[in-house]
């Protein structure tokens, strides 16, 4: 609601209201101490809190009244700071101040601002020279590491005859598995050995004899364990916690391609064995495989093997890749260099809200010597203060007479209203 709003109506008369007829017996001696006067006006030396609680009395706290009284106060404290030298001087002062802080911060503030200037500068420089390092390092001559060399040859060394041994151990293995048939006339002194099963000579030239896809599946069967071995050293290298289900099944999965193998070559020794007895045998199952050592030794031979080729092939990967020193110190100065120019961009932005900064000092230091050139000024917290003090004396008064709330609350808006809008009365 607007001020004028709420004093609409009002009675010029009722600024210097007399006592009202109802008043509370309790409430007397208050009321005649602020109404023994009859002037309106502020004696000289009074607080102000007194002043308020003394007109609230002369007007017997009408809300019509307050206002013009809040201006009358208000009017008046200037007038008092007009004719105060002293107070003058200390707000000139104050002001010479408040413009000596403010111009001295912008000083400290293009300061600030020079020396991140020098920073960046400092920072472009040694982004070039790791920039030329770096290149001077990718064209350079390459240093060995010779640990990762020693690894290499013996790791070369070893892979080399494992990698023989696969092929010609399941090329023999998958023919005789898949494609061998025994005859009984193979057997040598009563019985047929697990070399005689496992070891061909002839088991690619035979594969040809067979056909051209029974040829292939030979040559690529040992390609098939090789594929197992060099898988297991990729997953083993990922990072996550994905690898720890992959890896487990590929070695299930090897270990069950295995035990086929295994277990039907193992299938084919015993029935041919068993064609040179007399009594009946069971017929070969999982249970007897699991008890006969062909069955575990062909498995060790193929399924341990590749594993161990796995980790020599994860040896020889790494120390490949270890070899030459010069992309391990390319990658650390990469690194350096990526959070050099993160530094460069933060000191860049540290830089641009220093300026805003200063940008800003630059309006207030206008607006003080607006005011410096004002032949006049007030002391607008002195003047809410001593406003604020007038109203409590109201307020009290309107205790006294026990007031409703309602009315005190008016009271209390319409006085809100006033110090909000005090600049521009």
């Amino acid at each position: 609601m607007k001020l004028m709003d709420k004093l609409k109506g009002g009675s010029v008369k009722s600024l210097f209201a007399t006592k009202p007829e109802s008043i509370d017996a309790g409430s007397e001696t208050a009321f005649q101490s602020v109404s023994q006067t009859g002037t309106s006006a502020r004696k000289k030396g009074e607080p102000y809190k007194q002043y308020g609680l003394r007109v609230a009395g002369l007007s017997a706290g009408e809300l019509h009244t307050l206002l013009p009284y809040l201006q009358s106060v208000y009017l008046s404290i200037r007038k008092e700071q007009e004719s105060d030298a002293k107070l003058q001087e200390a707000l000139r002062n104050k002001l010479d101040a408040k413009k000596a802080d403010l111009e001295a911060e912008r000083q400290n503030k293009n300061e600030e601002i020079a020396s991140s200037q020098n920073q960046q500068n400092q920072l472009l420089t040694e982004i070039e020279e790791l920039n030329e390092e770096l290149a001077t390092l990718k064209h350079g001559t390459k240093e060995r590491n010779r640990d990762a060399w020693i690894t290499l040859v013996i790791s070369s060394v070893l892979l080399v005859p494992f990698s023989i041994y696969f092929f010609i151990f399941y090329s023999s293995v998958g023919y005789s598995a898949f494609f061998k048939q025994f005859d009984i006339g193979n057997i040598a002194n009563g019985d047929f050995t697990l070399s005689q099963a496992i070891f061909d000579s002839q088991a690619i030239a035979s594969a040809w004899e067979d056909g051209f896809a029974e040829l292939m599946f030979i040559l690529f069967m040992p390609v098939i364990f090789l594929a197992f071995g060099f898988v297991l050293n990729r997953w083993e290298r990922e990072d996550g916690w994905l690898k720890y289900i992959k890896i487990p099944t590929l070695i299930t999965v090897a270990f069950v391609f295995d035990s086929l193998l295994s277990f039907g070559i193992c299938k084919k020794i015993y029935a041919l064995n068993a064609m040179m007895q007399l009594n009946d045998v069971p017929s070969y199952s999982v249970s007897l495989a699991s008890k006969d050592e062909d069955f575990w030794i062909i498995i060790c031979l193929g399924f341990v093997s590749y594993l161990i080729w796995g980790f020599v092939f994860g040896f020889w990967i790494k120390a490949w890749e270890n070899l030459d020193l010069n992309p391990e110190k390319r990658k650390r100065m990469e690194d350096k260099i990526e959070e050099t120019k993160r530094k460069l961009e933060t000191e860049r932005q540290n830089c641009l809200n220093l300026k805003a900064e200063v940008t800003g000092i630059g309006p207030k230091i206008k607006e003080i010597e607006s005011q410096m050139g004002v032949s006049t000024r007030y002391d607008i917290g002195k003047i809410k203060l001593e406003l604020n003090n007038f109203f409590a004396g109201w307020q009290t008064y309107l205790a006294v007479l026990n007031k409703p709330d309602i009315e005190k609350q008016e009271a209390t808006n319409l006085f809100n209203d006033m110090i909000g809008s005090i600049q521009n009365l």
